[in-house]
Order: C-alpha cells, then structure tokens, then sequence
C-alpha cells in the first residue's frame, strides 16, 4: 500500500529531481494536489510546476515546513541554509525527509530541534515511473506511524534497501548515477536499430526489452556476469575497456561525493564555531 491520501507534503526545491517527486505523488501515490506544497525560488519553475501539477507554490520554505511530510530536494549545499530557515516552524514534529546527496544524516539531525525524524534517501531517475531503488537511512526518532509514513512514500518510488548511512555516497555512485552508466548504451542501440531500418518505437522497445531482460537473467540466475555472457555466441564490445570505464566512474563518483560531504561538513563546522 503505497497510497499518500491524506498526507500533507512540503517539498523544498521543484526542479528536475522535486518534480519527478511530485508527479510520483500526484500520478503514482493517490496524494491529492491540494495537500501539497512545492517551495521553488524560480518564478518561471514555480508556475510550470502549479499548471502541470495543480499543486500550490511558494518561495518562501517556511511555508512548506507546515506540512506532515517535508520533501528536502535541493542542492547538497544549500541544505544547512534551508534547515537554518525552517527549524523554528517543526513545532508539530513533521517528518523530515532529505533526498540531498553527501550530506549525512547526523548532520541534518543536528540542524535541527532534538527529536526531529530525519530520513536520508538517495533516489535514482527510474523512479519517475515507479521502478527506481531508492537506499535508505532511517534516523533514531523514525518508528512506527512515522516509519510507515516514509515506506509508504519509498513503496511509490520503487525498491529500497535499508543501508548505513556511511554507506550512502557508495550508493550514490552506484545507484543513483547509475542510470547515466547505461542510458548511453541504450541510446546508441536504439540509434543503431533506427539506422538500420527501425523505427524509433521499435528500436526503443528493443533496446528496453534487452536491458530489462539481462538485468532479470543478473538477478535470477547463480552465474556471476562473465559466466551469463557464454549464453551468447557473438561478443563484439572490447568487455575489458568497458568493464575499466565503468569501474573509473564509480571510483570517480564516489571520491566527488566524498569530498562534497567533507567540504559540508567542515562549513558546518565552522558556522556553528
């Protein structure tokens, strides 16, 4: 059940990640358009956000810090700033979810009053359709009717798994860029099948058929992926210079989070210094 009827939800920040979000609520959540409220500080996002969703838009963050659920989806550095700007408006204990990358949870808690729910989730693009996996970092005070508040909004996203929160910008690199590893694979097989003669509907729903396929054949079978490539007679990719490629993304991805956290936790440091 991953029905959001009847919760009130903040979001703090609208842009491509706040309205994958919204549109998940609104289309895949059963949440009403009315019991949603979408901080934006664009004017022109703001109102694309109001005609597509029929939500209500603010810029004021204040203002979407009065509802039962808070949504942060903003930059990793803007997150203390916000927090600075809501945390004397959480008099009704909300819960207070952060789709911010490299910022740890213990950091949020401490931004805000004592007892506050913090939930850290690292969301990935496929959950605009419902199919994303999305890891999770519960804090101390999420238990019961609020955990069950924050699985509800996870179960319209996709999958989860429940990791450490030191874990988080491993997840990141792998989970959350991931798509970017295999969206240019698709794209020049679709590329290829519409040069050849297909049409893009048909090229598309290959490609997307075969991605879905292997990655079912990954999951289902025992054999590691060098030993499921036997299945297949023709191998034309050079798999070590792939294999490297990928591997170098994720190492790079994963020391950029790294160093983002550090230099956020080191300026919250100093702030409250």
């Amino acid at each position: 059940m991953n029905s959001m009827r009847g919760v009130k939800i903040g979001l703090i920040g609208a842009g491509a990640i706040g309205g994958a979000v919204i549109d998940r609520l609104v289309n895949g959540a059963d949440a009403e358009a009315e019991n949603i409220v979408a901080c934006e500080t664009k004017d022109a996002r703001r109102e694309e956000i109001a005609q597509r969703f029929g939500v209500r838009t603010t810029a004021d963050p204040a203002e979407a810090a009065a509802a039962d659920l808070i949504i942060l989806a903003i930059p990793p550095l803007e997150v203390s700033k916000v927090l600075d700007a809501i945390r004397d408006r959480l008099q009704h204990r909300p819960v207070v979810v952060s789709f911010a990358a490299a910022v740890p949870i213990a950091l949020i808690e401490s931004l805000l009053p004592p007892a506050t729910s913090v939930v850290r989730i690292n969301p990935n693009s496929p959950s605009l359709v419902g199919d994303g996996f999305n890891p999770v970092t519960y804090g101390s005070n999420v238990i019961g009717p609020v955990r069950a508040l924050v699985d509800r909004l996870l179960a319209a996203l996709g999958s989860t798994v429940e990791v450490d929160d030191a874990a988080m910008n491993l997840y990141t690199a792998l989970t959350a860029v991931g798509p970017t590893y295999f969206l240019p694979v698709l794209d020049a097989m679709i590329t290829a099948g519409m040069e050849g003669g297909l049409s893009r509907e048909a090229a598309v729903a290959a490609a997307a058929a075969t991605a879905h396929g292997t990655a079912a054949l990954a999951t289902q079978r025992s054999e590691n992926p060098e030993q499921l490539k036997l299945y297949t007679g023709l191998r034309p990719l050079r798999d070590a210079e792939v294999r490297d490629l990928v591997k170098q993304a994720i190492t790079d991805a994963g020391g950029r989070m790294t160093a983002l956290q550090q230099k956020i936790t080191d300026a919250a440091r100093t702030q409250s210094s």
